[in-house]
């Protein structure tokens, strides 16, 4: 019988072992009904700093956890020269962290990614993230009931406890909010005065996505963002290579009434943009577009079939928040996309995701009768 004196956690060098890195959720994880694997090209992409800016810069190793000729678990560690920057030079980052319902075998991954970060000098340890906050961050510790939605991260409860167990403690949580777009009407009176006030506003005005602009309009947006986020817990800014990566990456899956931008006294203040649940839209590929679902999958998507979307970008400048005619604004860009997401046909909306200490974005959630339904822990541990 194995024991666990015969795993070997090695770093990844070939081309192989990357494909065995990038190969290992879909083993790991299939037939569990709450899994919905993304597309394996995309996966690929996000690990390649050639073709995703934000993996570019990192200084990074991968490991796999070796039994036999078994993978059964993989882990990343790195550092981000974006986060040295803004925030500080002392943190190391894990991620891609998946293995077999082993407590020992997480202990070994976690402690390779420990050791890894001592010999760079750091001497704090923070994850799960995938790159960075901009990417997929979090590991799932409630809402294991229900499938991932595009762009957000899957892990086995079992996890928790592995990363507790290891010294880790929680550093924030993040909420993903689900809204049935069908209920929770007649909305609340102070949604229904604020979109009002907006609706009448002279100073208050918004607009589709521009499809012959659709690049400016990206950048608009992410300057938006840019301002309203910088705030907040780890943020890290989009710099202008993930803009137009971005921009690129998204325009198949954005409608232009979908994604608006408001303005204020004539001045761009704030947007929302909504997509398809591309996770569900590949239901049955096994992440695998070629050799036909490629055609499966821009029929189901031009054809209406998601049910499912997402709002994975939203925001309203700083010097806007907490004033009426911010909040007008955002109520009224959300309740617009969700009217145009209804007459598409999906039935439910994630907003995701929201940190646990925002409480603006909270309440917006809230008044746009969306409930909490998964909620992503990042943790913290001091080394050295």
């Amino acid at each position: 019988m194995p024991t666990n004196a015969d795993i070997k956690i090695v770093s990844v060098q070939t081309k192989a072992q990357v494909q065995q890195f990038l190969d290992l959720p879909y083993d790991l994880y299939r037939g569990d009904p709450s899994w919905a694997p993304p597309l394996r090209l995309e996966r690929k992409e996000q690990l390649d700093p050639v073709k995703n800016p934000a993996a570019k810069d990192l200084d990074r190793s991968l490991f796999l956890a070796v039994r036999g000729d078994a993978i059964i678990g993989r882990i990343a560690v790195f550092t981000n020269p974006a986060h040295d920057r803004q925030h500080d030079v002392e943190t190391a980052f894990f991620g891609y962290f998946d293995c077999e319902n082993d407590p020992e075998l997480g202990k070994m991954l976690l402690n390779r990614a420990d050791e890894w970060a001592k010999d760079k000098g750091r001497k704090r340890l923070v994850g799960p993230a995938q790159w960075g906050v901009n990417e997929e961050v979090g590991l799932l510790v409630e809402g294991f009931d229900s499938p991932n939605v595009v762009l957000m991260s899957y892990g086995k409860p079992y996890y928790q406890d592995m990363v507790e167990t290891a010294g880790y403690a929680k550093a924030i949580d993040m909420y993903a909010f689900q809204a049935d777009l069908h209920a929770g009407y007649p909305r609340p009176k102070v949604t229904r005065m604020m979109v009002d006030y907006a609706t009448k506003s002279k100073a208050v005005s918004w607009r589709k996505l521009d499809p012959k602009n659709f690049t400016r309009d990206i950048e608009l947006a992410m300057s938006i963002f840019n301002d309203a986020w910088g705030n907040n817990w780890g943020f890290l800014e989009f710099p202008d290579d993930a803009i137009q990566h971005l921009a690129k990456e998204m325009k198949p899956l954005i409608a232009s009434d979908c994604f608006y931008i408001g303005e204020i006294d004539g001045e761009p203040a704030a947007f929302i943009c909504l997509i398809p649940d591309l996770n569900e839209l590949a239901k049955g590929f096994d992440g695998k577009l070629f050799p036909f679902n490629w055609a499966k999958l821009i029929y189901r998507l031009k054809s209406g079939k998601a049910k499912q979307a997402r709002v994975p970008l939203m925001g309203l400048r700083t010097k806007h928040h907490g004033t009426r005619k911010g909040l007008g604004l955002v109520a009224a860009l959300c309740e617009t996309v969700f009217e145009a997401a209804r007459q598409k046909g999906y039935t439910y909306c994630e907003l995701s995701w929201i940190l646990e200490d925002n409480d603006g974005m909270i309440s917006i959630c809230e008044q746009a009768s969306a409930v909490p339904y998964k909620t992503y822990r990042m943790y913290e541990k001091r080394i050295g």
